[in-house]
Protein backbone atom coordinates (compact mmCIF):
# COMPACT_ATOMS: atom_id res chain seq x y z
CA UNK A 1 0.00 0.00 0.00
CA UNK A 2 0.85 3.84 -0.43
CA UNK A 3 2.61 5.47 2.28
CA UNK A 4 0.63 7.84 2.46
CA UNK A 5 -2.54 5.98 2.43
CA UNK A 6 -0.95 3.91 5.15
CA UNK A 7 -0.43 6.51 7.11
CA UNK A 8 -4.00 7.89 6.79
CA UNK A 9 -5.71 4.22 7.42
CA UNK A 10 -3.12 3.80 10.67
CA UNK A 11 -4.37 7.28 12.12
CA UNK A 12 -8.25 7.22 11.38
CA UNK A 13 -8.83 6.78 14.69
CA UNK A 14 -6.84 10.07 15.68
CA UNK A 15 -8.39 11.91 12.77
CA UNK A 16 -12.27 10.69 14.20
CA UNK A 17 -11.70 12.15 17.36
CA UNK A 18 -10.95 15.94 15.89
CA UNK A 19 -14.74 15.52 15.26
CA UNK A 20 -17.72 16.27 17.97
CA UNK A 21 -20.25 14.49 16.28
CA UNK A 22 -20.07 10.72 14.99
CA UNK A 23 -18.28 10.72 11.70
CA UNK A 24 -17.26 7.71 9.13
CA UNK A 25 -14.06 7.89 7.66
CA UNK A 26 -12.73 5.77 4.54
CA UNK A 27 -9.73 5.29 2.56
CA UNK A 28 -9.61 4.43 -0.77
CA UNK A 29 -6.46 4.03 -3.37
CA UNK A 30 -6.70 5.56 -6.71
CA UNK A 31 -8.59 2.32 -7.92
CA UNK A 32 -11.53 3.02 -5.39
CA UNK A 33 -10.69 0.05 -3.23
CA UNK A 34 -11.07 0.59 0.61
CA UNK A 35 -8.15 0.46 2.35
CA UNK A 36 -9.77 1.49 5.80
CA UNK A 37 -12.42 2.53 7.38
CA UNK A 38 -14.23 3.26 10.58
CA UNK A 39 -17.53 3.14 11.54
CA UNK A 40 -19.16 4.63 14.61
CA UNK A 41 -20.82 2.09 16.37
CA UNK A 42 -24.36 2.12 15.51
CA UNK A 43 -23.43 1.91 12.34
CA UNK A 44 -23.09 -1.43 10.26
CA UNK A 45 -20.12 -1.71 7.63
CA UNK A 46 -21.44 -1.12 4.41
CA UNK A 47 -17.83 -2.10 3.17
CA UNK A 48 -15.53 -3.91 3.63
CA UNK A 49 -11.43 -3.86 3.14
CA UNK A 50 -10.27 -4.97 -0.04
CA UNK A 51 -13.75 -4.23 -1.56
CA UNK A 52 -14.33 -1.84 -4.49
CA UNK A 53 -16.86 1.67 -3.36
CA UNK A 54 -19.52 2.30 -5.14
CA UNK A 55 -20.22 6.29 -5.50
CA UNK A 56 -23.69 6.09 -7.42
CA UNK A 57 -23.16 9.78 -7.56
CA UNK A 58 -20.01 9.93 -9.35
CA UNK A 59 -18.00 12.39 -7.29
CA UNK A 60 -15.23 10.26 -6.34
CA UNK A 61 -14.42 9.51 -9.96
CA UNK A 62 -14.12 13.33 -10.37
CA UNK A 63 -12.11 13.23 -7.22
CA UNK A 64 -9.74 11.74 -8.39
CA UNK A 65 -9.35 12.57 -12.03
CA UNK A 66 -9.42 16.15 -11.21
CA UNK A 67 -7.74 16.33 -7.49
CA UNK A 68 -10.09 18.65 -6.40
CA UNK A 69 -12.24 18.22 -3.18
CA UNK A 70 -15.83 17.69 -3.08
CA UNK A 71 -18.76 17.96 -0.86
CA UNK A 72 -21.22 15.41 -1.57
CA UNK A 73 -24.99 14.18 -0.79
CA UNK A 74 -26.02 10.59 -0.31
CA UNK A 75 -29.99 10.28 -0.21
CA UNK A 76 -30.99 7.64 2.23
CA UNK A 77 -31.91 4.91 -0.40
CA UNK A 78 -27.57 4.45 -0.92
CA UNK A 79 -27.03 3.98 2.68
CA UNK A 80 -30.28 3.23 4.34
CA UNK A 81 -29.69 6.99 5.93
CA UNK A 82 -29.15 10.09 4.07
CA UNK A 83 -25.59 11.24 4.85
CA UNK A 84 -23.51 14.01 3.59
CA UNK A 85 -19.39 14.55 3.49
CA UNK A 86 -16.42 15.71 2.29
CA UNK A 87 -14.00 13.97 -0.41
CA UNK A 88 -10.37 15.14 -0.14
CA UNK A 89 -7.64 13.63 -2.49
CA UNK A 90 -4.25 12.06 -1.03
CA UNK A 91 -1.63 13.12 -3.11
CA UNK A 92 2.04 11.70 -2.89
CA UNK A 93 4.06 13.80 -4.96
CA UNK A 94 2.00 15.85 -6.69
CA UNK A 95 -0.12 12.73 -7.68
CA UNK A 96 -3.39 11.43 -6.46
CA UNK A 97 -3.19 8.26 -4.89
CA UNK A 98 -6.23 7.81 -3.57
CA UNK A 99 -9.18 9.64 -1.75
CA UNK A 100 -10.11 10.32 1.48
CA UNK A 101 -14.02 10.58 2.83
CA UNK A 102 -15.55 12.11 5.75
CA UNK A 103 -19.19 11.75 5.89
CA UNK A 104 -21.67 12.21 8.58
CA UNK A 105 -25.58 11.29 8.97
CA UNK A 106 -27.78 13.66 8.13
CA UNK A 107 -30.74 12.29 9.02
CA UNK A 108 -31.89 14.31 11.98
CA UNK A 109 -31.42 17.41 9.94
CA UNK A 110 -33.33 15.41 7.22
CA UNK A 111 -36.18 15.32 9.78
CA UNK A 112 -35.77 18.59 10.72
CA UNK A 113 -36.38 20.26 7.55
CA UNK A 114 -39.58 17.70 6.71
CA UNK A 115 -41.28 18.65 9.83
CA UNK A 116 -40.30 22.47 8.85
CA UNK A 117 -41.86 21.71 5.59
CA UNK A 118 -44.97 20.16 6.84
CA UNK A 119 -45.04 22.81 9.13
CA UNK A 120 -45.00 25.36 6.73
CA UNK A 121 -47.44 23.60 4.61
CA UNK A 122 -49.90 23.59 7.43
CA UNK A 123 -49.28 27.40 8.61
CA UNK A 124 -49.85 28.22 4.31
CA UNK A 125 -53.16 25.84 5.32
CA UNK A 126 -54.52 28.07 8.11
CA UNK A 127 -53.54 31.31 6.29
CA UNK A 128 -55.66 30.24 2.87
CA UNK A 129 -58.45 29.29 5.54
CA UNK A 130 -58.20 32.43 7.26
CA UNK A 131 -58.51 34.63 4.32
CA UNK A 132 -61.70 32.37 3.41
CA UNK A 133 -63.20 34.01 6.57
CA UNK A 134 -61.45 36.79 6.00
CA UNK A 135 -63.18 37.48 2.65
CA UNK A 136 -66.61 36.00 4.05
CA UNK A 137 -66.09 38.57 6.81
CA UNK A 138 -65.72 41.23 4.43
CA UNK A 139 -69.00 39.81 2.12
CA UNK A 140 -70.94 40.08 5.73
CA UNK A 141 -69.99 43.25 6.57
CA UNK A 142 -70.99 45.01 3.07
CA UNK A 143 -74.15 42.79 3.19
CA UNK A 144 -74.73 44.07 6.54
CA UNK A 145 -73.98 47.65 5.35
CA UNK A 146 -76.28 47.31 2.18
CA UNK A 147 -79.04 46.27 5.29
CA UNK A 148 -78.69 49.45 7.28
CA UNK A 149 -79.20 51.66 3.79
CA UNK A 150 -82.22 49.43 2.93
CA UNK A 151 -83.68 49.78 6.58
CA UNK A 152 -82.64 53.24 6.59
CA UNK A 153 -84.69 53.72 2.97
CA UNK A 154 -87.80 51.57 4.23
CA UNK A 155 -87.92 53.82 7.45
CA UNK A 156 -88.05 56.63 5.49
CA UNK A 157 -91.08 55.48 3.27
CA UNK A 158 -92.85 53.95 6.64
CA UNK A 159 -92.38 57.96 8.20
CA UNK A 160 -93.86 59.42 4.66
CA UNK A 161 -96.66 56.94 4.83
CA UNK A 162 -97.30 57.92 8.32
CA UNK A 163 -97.38 61.26 6.68
CA UNK A 164 -100.23 60.49 4.53
CA UNK A 165 -102.05 58.33 7.34
CA UNK A 166 -101.84 61.80 9.22
CA UNK A 167 -102.92 63.65 6.33
CA UNK A 168 -106.07 60.90 6.33
CA UNK A 169 -107.20 61.22 9.16
CA UNK A 170 -107.18 65.09 9.17
CA UNK A 171 -109.47 65.09 6.47
CA UNK A 172 -111.50 62.41 8.40
CA UNK A 173 -111.75 64.75 10.66
CA UNK A 174 -112.86 67.81 8.80
CA UNK A 175 -115.23 65.30 6.82
CA UNK A 176 -116.53 64.36 10.23
CA UNK A 177 -117.44 68.15 11.01
CA UNK A 178 -118.76 68.33 7.72
CA UNK A 179 -121.12 65.98 8.18
CA UNK A 180 -122.09 67.40 11.54
CA UNK A 181 -122.70 70.47 9.79
CA UNK A 182 -124.88 69.08 7.11
CA UNK A 183 -127.06 66.96 9.60
CA UNK A 184 -127.97 70.36 11.38
CA UNK A 185 -129.05 71.98 8.34
CA UNK A 186 -131.08 68.70 7.25
CA UNK A 187 -132.30 69.29 10.83
CA UNK A 188 -133.54 72.60 9.91
CA UNK A 189 -135.09 72.05 6.67
CA UNK A 190 -137.77 69.57 8.08
CA UNK A 191 -138.74 67.20 5.58
CA UNK A 192 -137.35 68.36 2.72
CA UNK A 193 -133.56 68.17 3.93
CA UNK A 194 -134.46 64.12 4.84
CA UNK A 195 -132.96 62.75 2.15
CA UNK A 196 -130.17 65.01 2.75
CA UNK A 197 -129.94 64.44 6.31
CA UNK A 198 -129.47 60.09 5.39
CA UNK A 199 -126.53 61.20 3.44
CA UNK A 200 -124.85 63.39 6.22
CA UNK A 201 -125.39 60.37 8.57
CA UNK A 202 -123.11 58.18 6.18
CA UNK A 203 -120.56 60.63 5.46
CA UNK A 204 -120.63 61.00 9.14
CA UNK A 205 -119.88 56.86 9.71
CA UNK A 206 -116.99 57.21 6.38
CA UNK A 207 -115.26 59.66 7.92
CA UNK A 208 -115.57 58.29 11.33
CA UNK A 209 -114.25 55.03 9.68
CA UNK A 210 -111.77 56.31 7.78
CA UNK A 211 -110.63 58.18 11.04
CA UNK A 212 -110.32 54.57 12.66
CA UNK A 213 -108.70 53.32 9.79
CA UNK A 214 -106.15 55.69 9.67
CA UNK A 215 -105.11 55.37 13.44
CA UNK A 216 -105.33 51.88 13.56
CA UNK A 217 -102.79 52.38 9.82
CA UNK A 218 -100.91 54.79 11.83
CA UNK A 219 -100.52 52.16 15.00
CA UNK A 220 -99.06 49.90 12.46
CA UNK A 221 -96.47 52.30 10.91
CA UNK A 222 -95.26 53.03 14.41
CA UNK A 223 -94.75 49.58 15.02
CA UNK A 224 -93.10 48.86 11.85
CA UNK A 225 -90.66 51.54 12.96
CA UNK A 226 -90.13 50.35 16.03
CA UNK A 227 -88.70 47.10 14.28
CA UNK A 228 -86.94 48.85 11.32
CA UNK A 229 -85.17 50.95 14.79
CA UNK A 230 -84.34 47.60 16.78
CA UNK A 231 -83.38 45.74 12.91
CA UNK A 232 -81.06 48.99 12.30
CA UNK A 233 -79.56 49.37 15.90
CA UNK A 234 -78.61 45.34 15.30
CA UNK A 235 -77.36 45.64 12.44
CA UNK A 236 -75.17 48.59 14.08
CA UNK A 237 -74.15 45.88 16.81
CA UNK A 238 -73.26 42.87 14.29
CA UNK A 239 -71.05 45.40 11.85
CA UNK A 240 -69.03 46.42 14.97
CA UNK A 241 -68.49 42.49 15.61
CA UNK A 242 -67.76 42.18 12.23
CA UNK A 243 -64.80 44.90 12.90
CA UNK A 244 -63.70 43.32 15.49
CA UNK A 245 -63.12 40.14 13.88
CA UNK A 246 -61.38 41.45 11.10
CA UNK A 247 -59.32 43.78 13.43
CA UNK A 248 -58.59 39.86 15.48
CA UNK A 249 -57.76 38.38 11.84
CA UNK A 250 -55.90 40.72 10.63
CA UNK A 251 -53.72 40.62 13.95
CA UNK A 252 -53.75 36.97 13.72
CA UNK A 253 -52.64 36.90 9.67
CA UNK A 254 -49.92 39.27 10.90
CA UNK A 255 -48.69 36.62 13.23
CA UNK A 256 -48.92 33.52 10.99
CA UNK A 257 -46.94 35.84 8.67
CA UNK A 258 -44.38 35.87 10.74
CA UNK A 259 -44.38 32.37 11.87
CA UNK A 260 -44.14 31.33 7.97
CA UNK A 261 -41.52 33.57 7.42
CA UNK A 262 -39.46 31.32 10.25
CA UNK A 263 -40.57 28.55 8.64
CA UNK A 264 -39.01 29.35 5.57
CA UNK A 265 -35.96 30.37 7.41
CA UNK A 266 -36.07 27.58 9.23
CA UNK A 267 -36.35 25.25 5.92
CA UNK A 268 -33.05 27.06 3.99
CA UNK A 269 -31.18 26.79 6.97
CA UNK A 270 -31.25 22.78 7.04
CA UNK A 271 -30.58 22.50 3.54
CA UNK A 272 -27.46 24.10 4.04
Amino acid sequence: MNEKLQFFVDHLDVINKLYEKDVILSVLDSNKVVQGFVLPPEIPPQYEVGSVFQDPSGMLDTVLAKGVAKHNHLPKEVMGFPVEGNLIPIRDGGQVVGCIICSYSVEGREKVREIASEFQGSIQQIDSSIQDVVNGVESLFTMLTDMNRMTTDVEQDVNRAADVVGEISSNASHSNILALNASIEAARSGEAGRGFAVVATEMGKLAKDSSSSAAEIKTTLAAIVSHLEAITNSIKEANSVAKSYMDSISSIQTILDKTISVANELENDVRL
